[in-house]
């Protein structure tokens, strides 16, 4: 092998003046380079984005006993409640300040005053001093009055701020506190004896009706235990108990009314008839509602109302509320537009990403990611925040590299896109897709329709072809010379 190359490295430098010769004199001048394609132009500007504020619901700040995502309950201890707010930041305000302030409703267990505080951006010690988190975190604590009744009472804190921007950023949180070191609101109250030479007989309360509690499930095939989304078919069923420890109740009619617009009552009647319920005793009521695709995510109140007999004739009447919440569930269609089935090493392709909002909520941060083998991206996909029923696009460049993962830097490769979205709550959610791409060489335009891929060892078969072909253009030169010699 080595003496045939060494013989054709031989011919070669025989032939080099004719060949150049003959170059010279049948020379073409080489054909103008032409321009490629204009590159497309960049997409214009998208505008800036509002600041945003959120709960931070994985970790544990300093009195807070559990995170939000686990539940948490402001504490309540020597007759004040101390309610804890940790608001995370999606982009940046002026000043990194915030104003805070927290309200109630008037007639509640808390006592009146003017709960509004300056919350600065700073780093906070969470999860019992084991890591950092730079948060705002307004922490109330809510002074309560003696004659305080038990219950769970709702506090709405209000924060307001300029983003760098300028745009005014105004959100409101509600949190509930739960009191149960005051007085029992169904305790009979023991009746005082009057003063008189002849006492009269003690005052007897008739019983009552008493919401012990509700709860709420899903009746659709798919739905997730303790989740009752917007468009499901729910069931509702309510605890009631006899608070009186002596009267028996009889004839007990049971109404419900529609908790809004977005509930529409599939049960039979509205009025659930109870013949019978005995002192200190229990019972359930059952209500199926239709909810309506369109209900924003909350909790609602179905107001309730009783009708009773009892102590042999005596009326008496009351009523309660059994609360569901709602979820609006997100719901995204993502597609991958513009991509090419095949593409040259070295070339840019653009591909869009495409993001639909299928359902009535608010998904945030909707962005995707490309990965694969020979193919490097400009960076992330990121569309922004897309309200319901809305859609949004971003262009992405992805140049090609050639294959490292295989024998040949060409060939097909599997690519991988990823699209993140959060919803309002900021729990992030995952959808992947595929594609193909045909990773093709440079040289690819001049190969036959048989589309042969590109082989490193028809390298030496090339050359051995060009060397027999000047091999034979060299014998011809010499027997032609000869040939003149003698002539």
């Amino acid at each position: 092998m080595r003496y045939i190359l060494a013989l054709m490295m031989a011919a070669l430098l025989l032939c080099a003046p004719w060949v150049c010769a003959a170059a010279e004199d049948g020379a073409t001048p080489p054909p103008e380079q032409t321009a490629g394609p204009s590159p497309e132009p960049s997409p214009a500007p998208t505008e800036k984005e509002q600041a945003r504020l959120y709960i931070d619901n994985r970790n544990l700040y300093e009195h807070m006993g559990r995170t939000y995502s686990q539940g948490y309950m402001p504490a309540v201890k020597g007759g004040a409640a101390t309610v804890v707010l940790p608001l995370l930041c999606q982009g940046e305000l002026r000043g990194g300040v915030l104003r805070a302030r927290a309200a109630f409703d008037a007639g509640g267990p808390f006592t009146a005053k003017n709960y509004e505080q300056t919350v600065e951006l700073k780093e906070h010690k969470v999860n019992g001093g084991k890591q950092n988190v730079e948060a705002y975190c307004a922490i109330f604590t809510l002074e309560l009055e003696k004659g305080r009744l038990n219950g769970s009472y709702p506090v709405t804190v209000y924060v307001s701020g300029t983003d760098v921007h300028g745009t005014e950023i105004q959100q409101d949180f509600t949190l509930f506190v739960n009191i149960t070191d005051g007085k029992d609101p169904n305790a009979t109250p023991t009746p005082e004896p009057i003063p008189t030479p002849e006492p009269e007989p003690p005052v007897v309360l008739g019983p009552k009706v008493f919401v012990e509690s509700s709860t709420a499930i899903s009746l659709e095939e798919d739905g997730q235990p303790g989740v009752v989304n917007a468009g499901d078919r729910m069931r509702v069923t309510v605890t009631l108990v006899n608070t009186s420890g002596s009267q028996g109740l009889e004839n007990m009619a049971v109404t419900a009314a529609s908790p809004g617009e977005g509930f529409a009552l599939l049960s039979p009647s509205e009025s659930v008839y109870i013949g019978e319920l005995a002192a200190g005793g229990r019972t359930e009521v059952i209500y199926d509602y239709q909810v309506s695709p369109e209900t924003p995510a909350g909790q609602y109140a179905i107001p309730l109302s009783f009708d009773f007999a009892y102590n042999k004739g005596e009326t008496g009447s009351g009523g309660g509320s059994a609360r569901v919440n709602i979820s609006q569930p997100l719901k995204m269609e993502f597609s991958l537009g513009r991509m090419p089935g095949e593409a040259v090493v070295s070339d840019v392709i653009a591909a869009n990403i495409q993001a639909i909002n299928l359902s009535h909520a608010k998904a945030y941060n909707v962005r995707a990611t490309i990965e694969g083998d020979g193919l490097l991206p400009s960076g992330t996909a990121f569309i922004g925040d897309l309200e319901g029923g809305a859609m949004g696009e971003k262009p992405m460049e992805i140049t090609i590299t050639g294959l490292t993962e295989s024998e040949t830097p060409y060939g097909p490769t599997a690519g991988t896109v990823t699209y993140l979205y959060e919803d309002r709550d900021g729990n992030e959610f995952t959808e992947t897709g595929s594609f193909t791409l045909d990773v093709k060489s440079p040289f690819s335009e001049n190969k036959t329709a048989a589309g042969d891929e590109d082989d490193p060892g028809q390298f030496w078969i090339v050359l051995g072809a060009v060397g027999a072909a000047i091999l034979g253009l060299s014998a011809a030169l010499i027997l032609r010379g000869a040939r003149r010699r003698r002539a």
